[in-house]
């Protein structure tokens, strides 16, 4: 193994020890901010991906919106409306677990090329479109300039078609044919989706969340309205979720810090 690929598997497992288990998403949520900061703000991908485990946190988890549909679908029934529960319960771990991989790549591609990315093989770690993408990055923050929002675009569709393609794509089709009930299958895979930083009535009405394409094109949609709303309100919002405690609005790299650090004050 050469130095390169034994720094990226180093970074690798620190990802993994910070991302915690499928459910532990604040701590993810905190992590994808601080990337977002440390990059000044030029590395855009984690501050939009962090408002979609945001979302998914509250949709998906046992006492979200489609668990309060079952509860009303199947009222009349105890033991079916508890099978239904069950079902979704594992089928968000399923979703929960992909956005624990999506949080892992982010954290190790981001760390690594801020570290090694000029470094002469980093191009056989990672692949060369996401490294020089990565590349632009660290040398705009170094510089202590921002891209500019086309660059910054382009940058963001290269995260996102790495992790739609490599990552998330795989999971959720794994999900999908895994679940077989069809009343939860038309609820789950067509979801209405709102950050808390869509202008006001502004929502994404999914017709099928296991279609690749539809997902990238709306993630890219996201991206744009994060861009016109502005980052302040975008980073923002994230306090909107009530995940997080107040200290970490009041300095989230100090937060973030204790938390590669392993401090239980951070938690």
């Amino acid at each position: 193994m050469s130095d390169l690929s034994a720094a990226y598997h180093r970074i690798r497992g620190e990802a993994i020890r910070l991302a915690g288990g499928p459910g532990d998403m604040p701590q993810r949520v905190a992590l994808l901010h601080s990337v977002f900061v440390d990059s000044e703000r030029n590395r855009a991908f984690p501050e939009v991906a962090l408002h979609g485990a945001l979302w998914a946190y509250g949709f998906y988890e046992r006492r979200g919106a489609i668990s309060r549909m079952i509860a009303y679908r199947y009222f009349y029934d105890r033991e079916e409306r508890a099978r239904r529960a069950y079902m979704l319960f594992e089928f968000s771990q399923g979703f929960k677990e992909a956005n624990r991989s999506v949080f892992v790549d982010t954290y190790t591609n981001y760390w690594f090329t801020k570290r090694f990315g000029e470094a002469r093989g980093a191009g056989e770690v990672l692949p060369p479109e996401l490294l020089d993408a990565l590349n632009r990055v660290h040398r705009a923050a170094r510089e202590g300039r921002s891209l500019p929002r086309a660059e910054r675009g382009r940058v963001f569709e290269k995260a996102l078609l790495f992790e739609q393609e490599m990552t998330v794509g795989p999971k959720v089709r794994e999900q999908v044919s895994k679940f077989d009930c069809p009343v939860l299958t038309n609820l789950v895979l067509r979801p209405i989706v709102r950050f808390g930083y869509f202008p006001r009535l502004t929502m994404f009405r999914f017709h099928d969340f296991g279609d690749t394409d539809e997902r990238i094109e709306k993630a890219v949609r996201s991206y744009q309205l994060a861009e016109d709303a502005g980052w302040p309100l975008v980073s923002d919002a994230i306090r909107y979720q009530g995940v997080l405690p107040q200290r970490f609005f009041a300095d989230p790299l100090a937060y973030t810090d204790a938390l590669r650090a392993g401090s239980p004050s951070s938690g």
